[in-house]
């Protein structure tokens, strides 16, 4: 019966039961309304009950059955799957064409040089005579001579490309930054943080730092098994006249035994250039750290 119906019958009623009834009967009504609401918010996901419509920042952190975060599950199946280690993007130094055996690629350091030369960092020349000497020295140094097949030369770079002789299908690949690119003379290669030495080449722009940063990335210990490069992308600077560029890698620990628990750093390596002056410094820092163990395949927490 609807509320006008019970309306009409109500006023035929005497003045105190018309009252009642009129009440009645807008009860009614009221509580017809807010079952029709009801009913429509629950049909489009509304309310505080625990649906699945999840932000994606509680997605995120939410625990999954394993007992860590999606972004920590998926970080910890990178580091043990162990490949990809870098990004689709990110920079590539692929071995030379037709090459079937190993190859090692190395910047020639001034205790090359010089052995026992006080600090550790990469030599830079533009004279392609005084790299080629270098390249020579460090050769002969060698426990057996690698011979030279190929010299190539870039706006970055001299490069010098050995055989060795106890070993035809591997190549040995010697480098030396031109100074006009890059000099390296401050940095002390023992740490990943501080001085980075100072760009010569111009523009100097977020393109140009991203290269070279992922570039000198190569030739870290981060290069490695257990590692891997989560992301690589532009970061703020602090000071005037200052880019930066952000690395973001994960660091897998291994257990001393199968029973113990393996730790899982989060490392943010950044370089900020400043384009007036050309200073480049680098910066290490552990943003997380987390705990995990692999068994059967199968990736999960790890209380400690």
């Amino acid at each position: 019966m609807t509320y006008s119906r019970k309306r009409a019958r109500a006023q035929a009623l005497p003045m105190d039961n018309r009252q009642a009834a009129l009440r009645r009967a807008a009860r009614v009504w009221l509580v017809a309304v807010l079952l029709v609401a009801y009913v429509v918010l629950a049909a489009c996901g509304g309310g505080s009950g625990s649906g699945s419509n999840s932000g994606p920042g509680n997605v995120s952190q939410a625990p999954s059955p394993s007992g860590l975060t999606a972004s920590q599950q998926s970080t910890a199946e990178k580091l043990y799957a162990g490949t990809p280690r870098t990004p689709a993007d990110f920079y590539a130094d692929p071995p030379p064409a037709g090459v079937t055996g190993s190859v090692q690629t190395l910047h020639l350091k001034n205790t090359d040089a010089t052995p026992g030369a006080a600090g550790h960092y990469e030599l830079c020349s533009d004279d392609s005579a005084q790299a080629l000497a270098w390249s020579e020295s460090k050769t002969a140094a060698l426990s057996t001579y690698a011979d030279l097949v190929e010299q190539n030369a870039t706006a970055r770079l001299f490069e010098f490309v050995r055989v060795p002789r106890n070993d035809v299908n591997a190549r040995l690949r010697h480098r030396v930054f031109r100074c006009s690119y890059l000099d390296r003379s401050d940095t002390d290669l023992v740490s990943d943080t501080g001085p980075a030495g100072t760009v010569y080449k111009r523009p100097a722009d977020a393109a140009a730092l991203k290269d070279l940063a992922e570039y000198l990335w190569q030739f870290t210990l981060f290069n490695n098994a257990d590692h891997v490069v989560l992301s690589s992308a532009a970061a703020s600077a602090a000071g005037p006249n200052e880019i930066a560029h952000a690395i973001d890698m994960a660091r897998l620990t291994r257990g001393a035994t199968a029973s113990d628990c393996d730790r899982i750093d989060l490392l943010r390596w950044t370089h900020t250039l400043n384009t007036s002056t050309g200073a480049l410094r680098r910066q290490l820092d552990t943003t997380a750290t987390f705990n995990a163990r692999r068994a059967n395949g199968v990736v999960s927490s790890c209380p400690p």
